[in-house]
């Protein structure tokens, strides 16, 4: 069995056609058949039925996938650790990040990519429950997200600052100018609020429930860039971290006067699992230009 007929098998059973796989890997369908054909024998096991052009997983295929993707994670790390240990800058970086947490990344990831400049980065932007699922899956190598869901024992938790919960508005708004709002001001507004599952959500409704105070918005929405370009341009007020409003001129972040614990920012991992290098030196990037626009702003 080789780590390429590994690949090959875990390509096939995504996308369930041998054609679409081989394009996806960029080799000939030929090829493909060929290396998972080699893969069964010596597995001794059929991994797939072929009905037609449609492929559709054996029993075995289905025990078979997690094998597989551990199999190529320890490869990928057992090289990563390698480079590591020869000082060399290379290998890969998989990033998760809420979007609460995704402003401002310009300037952290020109200056990641200026120092490792051979580190293949993938960022992967969603709720901090599914990037939870993925590292958990070991499709990520550690994420960055607000402390707002139970992350159960397998994960390591490291704080990195803090973050207060804000009604954000346009500049022009009455509340633009104030030093804070109170959770009965933003009954009187027009809200636009972001989706169930979002880690601002999940901190507003926890301080709804303390304060026995409901919201009702008149829009909900799980993407915090949009909230905050419709808030740019109408009279909207929504919730969000003050790190969102980092770089938006036109907006203004203003305190909830009933919050007492500002939001957590911290870095997930998976407990015990190798730190690759390239990961700490983005951890330490991020908080140190987060913590400094936050400061600025």
């Amino acid at each position: 069995m080789e780590l390429r007929q590994v690949r090959y098998f875990l390509k096939a059973a995504e996308l369930q056609n041998f054609t679409e796989a081989a394009k996806s890997l960029f080799i000939a369908q030929s090829t493909l058949s060929q290396q998972i054909n080699q893969l069964e024998n010596d597995l001794g096991v059929l991994l797939f039925d072929r009905v037609g052009k449609r492929l559709y997983l054996t029993e075995a295929g289905q025990e078979f996938i997690p094998l597989a993707k551990q199999t190529i994670q320890d490869a990928d790390l057992a090289k990563q650790r390698l480079l590591d240990l020869q000082g060399i800058r290379a290998g890969s970086l998989r990033v998760g990040i809420t979007y609460s947490l995704s402003f401002g990344l310009a300037k952290i990831l020109q200056r990641f990519i200026e120092e490792y400049p051979n580190v293949k980065l993938e960022i992967v932007y969603n709720t901090a429950s599914e990037l939870l699922g993925l590292l958990q899956n070991r499709d990520l190598d550690f994420v960055l997200s607000f402390r707002t869901i139970d992350t159960g024992d397998s994960i390591e938790v490291t704080d990195l600052f803090t973050v207060p919960l804000c009604a954000v508005v346009h500049f022009r708004h009455p509340f633009a100018f104030r030093p804070s709002v109170t959770l009965n001001d933003l009954q009187t507004c027009s809200l636009a609020l972001p989706s169930i599952g979002l880690s601002a959500r999940a901190s507003l409704d926890k301080l709804m429930i303390e304060h026995n105070v409901m919201l009702e918005p008149r829009l909900e929405m799980n993407d915090a860039n949009m909230l905050l370009q419709l808030v740019e341009k109408s009279l909207f007020v929504t919730v969000l971290s003050q790190a969102t409003v980092l770089d938006r001129h036109d907006l203004k972040a203003i305190p909830i006067s009933e919050q007492t614990e500002s939001m957590m920012a911290s870095v997930l991992m998976i407990k015990g699992a190798y730190q690759k290098e390239s990961a700490k030196a983005f951890v330490v990037l991020y908080r140190e230009e987060l913590k400094m626009s936050l400061l600025g702003n």
